[in-house]
């Protein structure tokens, strides 16, 4: 299964991502070996992750980002955030990205262990994932960038050039001569074989001039064929993705996509929500594992001391159950070793086993220490002490039967409290399998034209838009405002302009919440005001003609003839999940046209709490319903400026 892009792959997302020149980086996340780079673009959000070793590639794939940012991370974001792509491109063929952001340049190595590294205009390092020392280079701070040696780049290279490099080791397969040669892997070296009609395993001195031209029309057709990414399965598991058609991957099944970067998305996207779910219960799997082998060995034993009392019981009633025979055996044992000595009585018995002495056969081990005689009875050894009555033999073996018991006992607790343990285990297993990953996938939606602009519907069913800022004000006016439309704006300097679409048939109730909406989105909110003047007008009445003298700068627009004033309009807005053309929108817009199309909202008005503070309660209350959002939408929707929450009704 592959692990990292090859050069070829590097060399057609470069090419494919030349759109997000002139994004804005907005924030730059980094954890482990991998950096994601949040960038405002022309099409809106896009991600862009660089991952040391392994790929590149715009991603839905959202890691949730560290509590505590790493000195990398707060140093690409000083460097980097609020700059503009200027350019994107791959060193040579290698396996290297460059990403120039005004005077700084983010390299990304993607060989081998990999690296990231910062360097400014002069091309000196001013910062890396690791600093790390070569025989050729030094990645550390302060010193000169140098690129790895280069290899020879095949899309350079001339044909004279490459018969002398072919030709250079004969005696290799072609495979292997363009892979070592070429600065190919061996899947694309195998891939233009095939294409240039060669089995891969030819000798390149077996192969003609002509034979050669043949292979680098085909390498050149290959690293410039017509981008048609796919992932390939093999027994119904990722094996590949690759941007182009490949005939190595011929009857394999494969998934197409309109972009590499989706393709390459999906496949590591896939591999990183994997790795995540492991590594989110692996400590648990690592402490149930422990516990089982505990629990193996605590089942050992009680085995053992199951079987040692059980054995104790039964040789203690054993030998009263042979009460005669034993009584004698002891007497007779004793008598014999008093008047004999232990040594000669060992050699009377051994010399009775060789007469086939019926007593004698009995015996099975004779220990002077422990004055102590094992014989064989009813098939079973039981040990009888010289030195002891009867009774007082079978109770050495009830009171080893009790102490087994003792240990079976205890052995069972421990057994039993490690089963719960691992019960325990596995609970908390399934419910961190239900939780939420730390790595969440951003859905791709087409957004409607209306969302470029903070909007609304108001309780009469008209649609209310208004600018973000100087640009969409400038788009909103110009571009979308409509002679059956209606205009509004605050008495606040600065504050966005109100467009009522179609407006020229809403009622009192649209245009009062259309006001309402201008002045709770200028600056009078962040003012704490209670309330502020707004006004509405005729689209014919607004015009980018300045006063003689004057200029308009973007965003700004004169508004000539009668203004219909609203005054003492109450700065309270109201967020809500409502339904507009069929998907379910989070909107900050006047209570009482929330209140018509929401069933749950929150009323908010300006206040001391910080904006910050305030996004995070109204998620966790949007959260309590069942509505998942990031922290970063419900900023973009709301009001600039802290908060407070006055009426939660849900």
């Amino acid at each position: 299964m592959k692990e990292e892009m090859s050069s070829v792959d590097i060399r057609y997302i470069v090419r494919e991502l030349q759109w997000l020149v002139g994004s804005r980086v907005d924030k730059v996340y980094h954890e482990g070996d991998e950096i994601r780079i949040k960038l405002h673009t022309k099409e809106g959000r896009a991600d862009l992750i660089l991952q040391a070793g392994k790929r590149f590639h715009l991603t839905s794939y959202v890691k949730e980002a560290p509590k505590e940012p790493s000195g990398f991370t707060m140093l690409l974001r000083k460097h980097l955030s609020g700059g503009f792509i200027d350019a994107i491109g791959q060193h040579q063929f290698d396996r290297i990205v460059k990403i120039r952001v005004g005077d700084y340049t983010l390299i990304g190595e993607l060989f081998r262990s990999g690296n990231i590294v910062l360097v400014d205009s002069e091309n000196r390092i001013i910062s890396a994932l690791r600093y790390e020392e070569y025989r050729d280079r030094a990645i550390k701070p302060n010193a000169e960038y140098i690129f790895p040696p280069a290899r020879e780049n095949p899309l350079e290279v001339s044909f004279e050039r490459f018969l002398e490099l072919m030709r250079e080791e004969g005696d290799l397969e072609l495979v292997r001569a363009l892979a070592r040669k070429l600065n190919m892997g061996g899947l694309y070296a195998e891939e233009i074989s095939l294409r240039a009609g060669f089995e891969k395993t030819t000798p390149v001195k077996g192969l003609s001039d002509r034979d050669l031209l043949k292979v680098y029309e085909a390498m050149l057709g290959t690293f410039n064929d017509e981008p048609r990414p796919n992932i390939v399965f093999k027994d119904g598991n990722m094996h590949d993705v690759v941007p182009i058609e490949l005939k190595v991957y011929g009857g394999l099944e494969k998934k197409y996509f309109s972009t590499f970067s989706e393709a390459l998305d999906e496949y590591f996207g896939r591999i990183t929500v994997e790795k995540a779910r492991i590594e989110q219960t692996q400590k648990l799997e690592a402490k149930k594992k422990q516990l089982l082998m505990t629990l193996a060995k605590q089942e050992e034993m009680l085995k053992g001391f199951e079987k040692a009392m059980k054995e104790n019981q039964e040789l203690g009633d054993l030998i009263y159950a042979n009460y005669p025979v034993v009584e004698r055996l002891l007497g007779e044992f004793k008598r014999a070793t008093e008047k004999l000595g232990w040594e000669e009585f060992k050699k009377r018995i051994e010399e009775g086993k060789k007469a086939g002495n019926r007593v004698a056969l009995m015996v099975k081990e004779i220990d002077p220490k422990e004055k102590a005689v094992t014989v064989e009875l009813e098939g079973r050894e039981v040990k009888l002490h010289l030195d002891k009555s009867l009774g007082e033999n079978a109770e050495l073996y009830y009171e080893n039967a009790k102490k087994f018991r003792h240990k079976y006992e205890g052995a069972l607790k421990a057994y039993e409290d490690t089963r719960r343990k691992i019960e325990e285990i596995e609970k908390l297993i399934e419910e961190e399998m239900k939780k939420e990953l730390n790595v969440r996938r951003i859905e791709g939606r087409k957004k409607k034209w209306f969302e470029k602009f903070r909007w609304f519907v108001s309780s009469e069913g008209f649609l209310v838009l208004a600018g973000k800022d100087a640009n969409t004000n400038e788009i909103l006016v110009k571009k979308h405002m409509d002679k059956n439309d209606l205009y509004c704006h605050a008495d606040v300097y600065g504050a966005p302009h109100v467009v009522i679409k179609d407006g020229q048939k809403a009622g009192e109730k649209t245009i009062f919440e259309a006001c309402q909406f201008a002045v709770s989105m200028s600056r009078a909110w962040s003012q704490a005001l209670y309330s502020a003047d707004a006004y509405w007008a005729y689209p014919e009445q607004v015009t980018k003609q300045a006063p003689s003298g004057e200029y308009l700068g973007k965003g700004a627009f004169m508004v000539y003839g009668k203004r219909n004033w609203l005054h003492g309009l109450p700065l309270k807005l109201a967020v809500g999940v409502v339904n507009y053309e069929g998907e379910d929108f989070i909107l900050c817009a006047p209570p009482d046209a929330v209140k018509v199309h929401a069933k749950s909202y929150i009323v908010i008005r300006p206040g001391k709490l910080k904006k910050g503070e305030l996004v995070k309660k109204i998620k966790a209350i949007l959260e309590k319903w069942g509505y998942k959002v990031r922290e970063e939408d419900l900023n973009a929707i709301l009001p600039p400026g802290g908060g407070e929450i006055e009426e939660v009704a849900g």
